[in-house]
Formats: structure tokens, C-alpha cells, sequence
């Protein structure tokens, strides 16, 4: 008897599922469209920004899925690609961060706050970098002739292949694709070397040096003209997602030197993401002088490696 009421109430009240379930996503719909931020809001905190943003801040949305609206609304003359896919934030001394909801970016949880203005449902908050380092040269800016040059030599030094620097346009494609390959760049025997962006292991945008290893017993060498040393050599590396997260591939060896004198090397393992490395450079602060970086793997199948380096 007990069973057949049970089947009895189910199916004299199954009906009220479907229009239960139905009451329950448009209030979980009003609430979402609710917190919504309208274009006008969006459009008044940009001119806000405007305002207060300095030549060399940094610029945040928070949170992170708002950062596609940011930069349509911002535009590409606030939301810039140094801004948009930096290789760290160490390097900024403020930010103004462009948030909804009470989010914040977690990059920045250890920065002063030091002023709040409210746009509707956005904040704007300016904060302060308490551990800033002015950066002496930026390696990625000097990646063209006579700043730079290229050339791929045998591990052997048994043959130099110099690289040519061309003009083009940037070729890009489907998923898998990797970086868009720079239009202008070194040219190189079986690679090339040049500025884009990648998307790291955790698909943010990385602005860096482009430059699949040439594979094999061959290093791709990248020399830099009139550095600018401080105390430290400051950098990350890595590999297109895509390329990396199935950790099949060998390992990326980068290293510095500077003359003789051998500054310290960084290896990249598949799976190691965005990584960072630190060399001292503390017997050449306050010179100027040639850096030599050298890119290697055992092999060149979908090695799509990415680097940059400060000094400071």
C-alpha cells in the first residue's frame, strides 16, 4: 500500500517539476541580470580611468572573465598589450584595478591601496606597488636590428647560420596553431625569433620573445646590444598550452652569458606553466654591455617557446 501511494503521489505531482525547475532559473536569471553592468557604466569608467591612469601603470579587470568587456570598452588605447599580457605585475609601480562584485585581482593582494572611486556597480581602485624595481632594458624591446641579432649555430660550433631580419605580416591559426608567428622578425634556418603572445598553461596572455629551438644539435642565439645591468636578471619562459600540458615534450634550456663570463641558465620542463627564473648580474650593475641567450631542446617538434627578461 505504501508503495503505491508513493508511485500514486509522484505521479499526480511530477507535473509541478518541470514549472518548479523553470521559477527556479528566471530567479537565478534576475539575480544574474540583476548585478549586471550596463554599457553607459561601463563607458563613464572608462573616461573615469582615463583620468587616472599613468603612462606606466597597470591596468586590471577583476573579475578575470570581465576582461574581454574591459578591453572592447577600454580600447586598445588604455587597455594596451604591455597592460594586457604582462609577464608579471613586479614590474609596475600602480595599478588601477577595474572591479565588479567585490572581486579583486589576486596578483595584486599585497599592493597599498591608496584611493577608491565608485562608477555605478564599478570600483576603481589605485594601488601601489610596496616592492617596485624600475627596469634598466626590456629584452623584448630590443628584439630588431641594430638592438639585436640572430643566428643559428651547431652545439659543435662546427657551422653559424646568421639570420635574416624581414618584414611581414603575422600569421595566425586554429587551435593548435600556437602564437601568432611575428610578421617581423629574425628569420632563422629551420626557426625564427621574434615578439608575440603566448597563451601560458593557464591561457593568459603572455607578451614575450618568440623562439622555437632549432632542435637537434643546433642553439638558436639571441645577442643584445648595449644592455643596461643592475643587480639582477629577471625573467619567465614558457610553451604555448597546447604544446605543453601533455608533458610529452623534452625540456627548453635557455642561457645567458655575457662575454665569457657565463650569467646562469633556466630550464623549462613541459608542465612548469609561466616560469620564472632570477641571475645575478651583480658584477656588471651599472655597466653596459652585449647579452648572448641561447635556446636549446632536444628536438623542434611543437617546442613553441616563449621567453622574456628584464634587468633591474
Amino acid at each position: 500500500m505504501l508503495a503505491w501511494s508513493w508511485r500514486g503521489w509522484t505521479k499526480t505531482w511530477a507535473f509541478l517539476a518541470v514549472p518548479a525547475i523553470a521559477l527556479f532559473e528566471l530567479g537565478a536569471h534576475v539575480v544574474q541580470v540583476g548585478g549586471a553592468i550596463g554599457d553607459d557604466s561601463w563607458a563613464r569608467a572608462r573616461e573615469e580611468t582615463r583620468a587616472l591612469v599613468q603612462p606606466g601603470d597597470l591596468l586590471v579587470f577583476a573579475p578575470r572573465w570581465t576582461d574581454p568587456i574591459g578591453r572592447m570598452v577600454f580600447g586598445d588605447e588604455l587597455a594596451t598589450l604591455e597592460r594586457e599580457a604582462w609577464a608579471d605585475v613586479s614590474r609596475f609601480p600602480r595599478a588601477i584595478e577595474v572591479s565588479i562584485r567585490g572581486e579583486h585581482e589576486p596578483e595584486l593582494a599585497g599592493w597599498r591601496r591608496v584611493a577608491e572611486k565608485k562608477v555605478d556597480g564599478i570600483t576603481l581602485a589605485t594601488l601601489e606597488n610596496p616592492s617596485y624595481r624600475p627596469t634598466l632594458t626590456d629584452l623584448v624591446n630590443l628584439v630588431h636590428p641594430p638592438a639585436s641579432e640572430a643566428f643559428v649555430r651547431s652545439l659543435d660550433n662546427a657551422g653559424v647560420h646568421p639570420c635574416t631580419w624581414v618584414h611581414g605580416s603575422p600569421q595566425s591559426g586554429n587551435l593548435g596553431f600556437g602564437p601568432s608567428v611575428p610578421g617581423d622578425k629574425f628569420a632563422c634556418p629551420g626557426t625564427f625569433a621574434g615578439v608575440s603572445v603566448v597563451a601560458d598553461l593557464d591561457y593568459r596572455p603572455r607578451r614575450c620573445i618568440y623562439a622555437p629551438p632549432a632542435g637537434g644539435g643546433q642553439a638558436l642565439r639571441l645577442v643584445f646590444h648595449g644592455v643596461s645591468f643592475g643587480e639582477t636578471l629577471h625573467g619567465h619562459h614558457g610553451l604555448y598550452v597546447e604544446a605543453e600540458r601533455d608533458r610529452h615534450g623534452p625540456s627548453v634550456r635557455l642561457v645567458f652569458s655575457v662575454g665569457d663570463s657565463l650569467l646562469g641558465y633556466a630550464n623549462h620542463a613541459d608542465g612548469d606553466g609561466w616560469k620564472s627564473f632570477d641571475l645575478s648580474t651583480a658584477e656588471f650593475a651599472g655597466k653596459t654591455a652585449d647579452l648572448t641567450v641561447e635556446i636549446t631542446s632536444a628536438n623542434a617538434n611543437r617546442r613553441m617557446y616563449c621567453f622574456e627578461a628584464i634587468t633591474r
